[in-house]
């Protein structure tokens, strides 16, 4: 091919590709992507966005082999380089992928506010959370203002129990990828339009509308600082995930709730629009500020409809018991167990373990001890804490039900990776949100024994009170 030509090719594909990138559709982009390498091998805009593209489905073995198929050819590739300690760090190998980031920044022309970046949450991932700050101010440096840093940067703050970090994460809404994991209810339009940093004073006496954001036990975690806000708004419209619906209504009686698909709101009966993570900067500006008592409840008809269900005990203590949470790309493998792994838990004398693990989990628990309700009758978490309310405690790894035994105050022993969600705090056995949730941690990556045997000695003084 003439290189006039094939330069136009070139830039046909690449715009062809970006273009695709747009509209979401990343299988076309991938072959545009994919066709631009094969006239110019290690194009690195192709290389980057064909990367993203990998990263963006899980597929990191395939970003891996890309980056090693480049770096082969030309060993100072810069977005391969990248790439490579993206891909390493999202299979958990967090060393190695520092040394694949420290060689992008040196490499020429390479993509050093990026590597830079993700250097600090390799650092953080690997607990050096003092260095994993250094290298984010760094990449602010490089880039001033940048959101994607900002907000990490405030995750990493409030890691470390420095809740000034709330002012970094109202970053978040200039973060693409923040939004579009959100899982709640704001866009990329409805962005704009929400107060940033607001202030009890700029909330006094108006008509707030409240958005839920991420995911569903972040919901049960913010909603905390709802009775904070009724006390100086005017009224409250919450917008929540659905299954969060009826527990909200039931626990917050002043507030109009309703899921996304219901809300009925009308712009001229509302003064400002709130991100329910938004009240962190208003009402819990220190560790000292969170008061971690219980806020949520399900109606007394619920309660008692499961206590029915349940019928008399079976052993001294009742159990709740969740092993798996996340997903892929929120660390579900580093998060979670197996009922195996479980089993000296489950074989302590004196306990009744009732399953409130989402899902479909009946051909799982077989073989158990274990009682199991079917999915979709605690799939509404009024319904799930309705049955929890009924139990002594729980047992959990680090998921939504964490947050709603905190919120219900229901003692809950929490099995914690190395390193955890920023939620959950960097050390400690408490975290600032819920006095009833005591943390039991990984002392090294994978090293879940000991947390079992913990948690298990901990469930038999439990069992030893009721004697």
């Amino acid at each position: 091919m003439p290189p006039a030509t094939s330069r136009v090719a070139l830039a046909d594909l690449l715009t062809r590709g970006v273009e695709a990138l747009r509209r979401g559709d990343a299988q076309t982009a991938a072959k545009h992507f994919q066709a631009v390498l094969a006239i110019r091998p290690g194009h690195p805009v192709a290389v980057r966005n064909l990367g993203v593209i990998f990263m963006e489905a899980g597929l990191h073995d395939a970003a891996l082999k890309l980056a090693e198929i480049v770096l082969s050819a030309q060993p100072d590739h810069g977005e391969a380089l990248l790439m490579r300690g993206e891909a390493l760090a999202a299979k958990g190998r967090f060393t190695e992928a520092l040394d694949a980031y420290q060689r992008a920044i040196a490499a020429p022309a390479g993509p050093a506010y990026e590597a830079t970046m993700q250097l600090g949450l390799a650092r953080a991932a690997l607990r050096d959370h003092a260095g994993a700050l250094l290298d984010l101010n760094r990449a602010l440096a490089l880039k001033p203002g940048a959101p994607a840093t900002l907000y990490r940067r405030g995750i990493v703050r409030m890691q470390l129990r420095d809740f000034g970090g709330w002012v970094d994460y109202e970053a978040r809404f200039d973060f693409k990828r923040f939004l579009s994991r959100s899982g709640g209810v704001i866009t990329a339009d409805m962005a704009p339009r929400i107060a940033r940093h607001p202030t009890p004073a700029s909330l006094a006496g108006q008509r707030v509308l409240v958005l839920g954001e991420q995911g569903i036990g972040d919901q049960v975690m913010f909603a905390s600082m709802l009775p904070d806000l009724a006390k100086v708004a005017a009224s409250i419209t919450l917008v929540c995930e659905a299954r969060l619906a009826a527990i909200f209504a039931a626990s917050f009686p002043g507030l109009t709730v309703s899921g996304p698909k219901d809300a009925r709101v009308s712009p001229s009966e509302i003064d400002q629009i709130v991100a329910m993570g938004s009240l962190g900067v208003m009402f819990r500006p220190n560790e000292a500020a969170f008061p971690g008592t219980p806020y949520l409840a399900p109606r007394p008809a619920v309660r008692e409809a499961w206590a029915a269900r349940l019928g008399p005990r079976t052993g001294k203590l009742r159990v709740g018991l969740s092993w798996r949470g996340g997903l892929a790309r929120t660390r579900l493998s580093e998060r979670s167990l197996t009922l195996e792994q479980l089993a000296p838990i489950l074989s302590l004398p004196g306990c009744e373990f009732v399953s409130l693990q989402y899902g479909d989990v009946a051909e799982e628990t077989a073989g158990h001890p274990l009682r199991v309700f079917p999915a979709s009758e605690i799939e509404d978490f009024e319904q799930l804490a309705g049955l929890a309310a009924n139990l002594d405690l729980v047992v959990s790894v680090q998921t939504a039900l964490v947050h709603l035994a905190g919120a219900v105050g229901l003692p809950c022993l929490t099995l914690v990776p190395h390193n955890a969600e920023w939620r959950y705090a960097a050390d400690g056995p408490s975290m600032p949100w819920y006095r009833s949730v005591r943390l039991f941690r990984q002392a090294a990556p994978g090293a879940w024994a000991p947390v079992i045997e913990q948690v298990k000695a901990e469930l038999a003084a439990h069992r030893a009170l009721g004697d």
